[in-house]
């Protein structure tokens, strides 16, 4: 006897259909209902009457009433349509069918799949729908499948609607925009522009994307989260990395500490953000290595895998006794540290010969006479109107955004006509007009408008993505620039300072050779 005589070699090979015996008509039918009940089967449906004696196989496919899986050894059963009768059709939980009411929309148990249970349930939960005919199950599970339906792209327009909400609240923290913009202007306006293009039935559907302020705030923490996540688990799998400290106060008088994440993931240099947290006490090396040390055991980033750390140079960050630099020596003392190389060139620029810093802050002293006092701001503006000048305002200098001082300088050197005839006209401002009459104070500001704007050229160029080599061949590169420039302005050759050019070329006035304008090499 071979497997196939069997009548399994069509079954699936991961389960094990139960195959009943004939089922031999004779007169005797306890011995028949004996052997269904044992075999789990309840069925009161009387036995059909057959002329042949042989036997009356059960189907081998899923319409068996009863089947095993191989996997757990569990008895299943199987819908059947004449189920419907009771009120019941077949929902899929677990891979497995279970029986679902067309009236209550209750779910039982794959062991309940049996008719004496089904009609059991029918006549308990359901008494006044017992008896009635097959059509009106039908059009209870019609109206069920709508409902099913319905409920489907209800829940697919809540999936867009979310997805939807995280994107724009992306956005909205990116662009540093407030958080109730969608609320109060985004929402109302897409709705409105569906509205007039595609239908008023495309607006309603807009509406749905949930955009409060409160919302909005809490997605922007989840995306936060997540990325903070992805940060944490790449600089696990990659092992070394290094870390970058920066220390700052801001308009509220907090300080920021900001901590820069730079590793190696897929081949790739990774620079990331690690985390931003205030310091609420003092700013010495001892707080900021507890906060840094306090994140690193909450997310089980390990001292030993750091290779260097790069700080603004700053005492808190590199005493060798009490600052962050100790502090990191005594647990990992293989870590090197580095100072900033763009720091390093700020610091570098904001040294100026004293001839040429008192230049720079009688521009400044200038700029905040007009642009503190109301009155003269107004008064300037309208002057600058009359005289057809390109712009109408001044500039303010701030110490922290410093890489501006190009734009604050080539402002007052574009507007110098109209400055000195403002100033002549207040009684009280004689010394800053005369200073606008003055060549070579005026040279001076024409060179530091030009050098300022090539020093912040030099300060984004080694912004971003890149290496310490690249970096440190880019300030050298500069540096023998200037000492390039330097012995053409001492030839009389001003092409590389457009601003001062200019001016020489339109005053005709020659810059003395014995130094007037001093080209310091920082």
């Amino acid at each position: 006897m071979t497997f196939a005589d069997t009548g399994f070699s069509e079954l699936k090979p991961d389960e094990v259909y139960y195959k009943k015996k004939p089922q031999i008509e004779d007169n005797t039918n306890n011995a028949s209902t004996s052997e269904q009940q044992e075999n789990g089967r309840a069925d009161t449906s009387p036995t059909p009457n057959t002329s042949s004696s042989s036997a009356t196989l059960q189907g081998k496919n899923n319409d068996d009433p009863i089947r095993y899986d191989k996997k757990s050894a569990k008895k299943i059963q199987n819908y059947q349509d004449n189920y419907l009768k009771y009120g019941f059709t077949s929902i899929i939980v677990n891979n497995e069918p279970c029986p679902k009411c067309t009236l209550c929309l209750e779910i039982l148990a794959n062991d309940s799949m049996k008719p004496s249970r089904l009609a059991r349930h029918l006549k308990t939960k359901h008494p006044e729908d017992e008896g009635k005919p097959l059509q009106f199950f039908q059009r209870c599970l019609k109206s069920c499948d709508t409902q099913s339906s319905t409920l489907q792209n209800f829940t697919k327009l809540n999936d867009k609607c979310l997805e939807a909400s995280f994107e724009f609240s992306y956005l909205i923290a990116k662009d540093k925009n407030p958080h109730t913009i969608g609320e109060t202007l985004v929402v109302p306006a897409v709705v409105k522009m569906a509205e007039i293009i595609y239908g008023k039935q495309y607006g309603d559907k807009l509406k749905c994307i949930p955009l409060s302020a409160n919302t909005v705030g809490r997605r922007i923490e989840n995306i936060a989260e997540d990325l903070k996540k992805q940060v944490l688990e790449q600089i696990t799998q990659c092992r070394k990395f290094a870390i970058q400290l920066d220390e700052s106060t801001d308009v509220c008088n907090t300080s920021q500490l900001m901590v820069f994440a730079r590793f190696c993931f897929n081949n790739e240099i990774h620079e990331e953000l690690l985390f931003f947290e205030p310091l609420k006490k003092r700013c010495t090396g001892e707080d900021i290595f507890s906060t840094v040390n306090d994140f690193f055991k909450k997310n089980n980033v390990l001292w030993k895998n750091c290779v260097s750390v790069t700080t603004d140079g700053t005492a808190a960050l590199t005493g060798i006794k009490k600052g962050f630099r100790g502090k990191v020596t005594e647990i990992a003392p293989h870590i090197k540290f580095i100072h900033c190389i763009i720091h390093r060139q700020a610091i570098a620029a904001k040294n100026l010969e004293p001839e040429v810093h008192k230049v720079l802050q009688d521009v400044i002293n200038v700029v905040n006479f007009i642009k503190t006092r109301p009155l003269n701001s107004r008064t300037f503006t309208i002057l600058c109107n009359e005289m057809g000048s390109d712009h109408e305002n001044l500039l303010y200098h701030t110490d922290v955004h410093w890489l501006s001082r190009d734009k604050v300088l080539k402002r007052v050197v574009e507007l110098k006509d109209e400055l000195r005839i403002f100033l002549l006209q207040k009684d009280k401002c004689s010394k800053f007009a005369d200073l606008f009459c003055d060549d070579t104070w005026l040279s001076v500001v024409c060179y530091l408008a030009d050098i300022f704007e090539k020093i912040k050229t030099l300060n984004l160029s080694l912004q971003g993505k890149g290496d310490i080599l690249t970096t440190s061949e880019k300030v050298t590169a500069f540096r023998k620039k200037l000492m390039l420039w330097r012995v053409h302005s001492e030839n009389g050759c001003l092409e590389m300072f457009p601003s001062l050019c200019d001016f020489v070329d339109m005053f005709i006035f020659l810059v003395p050779q014995n130094g007037s304008i001093s080209f310091n090499v920082h």
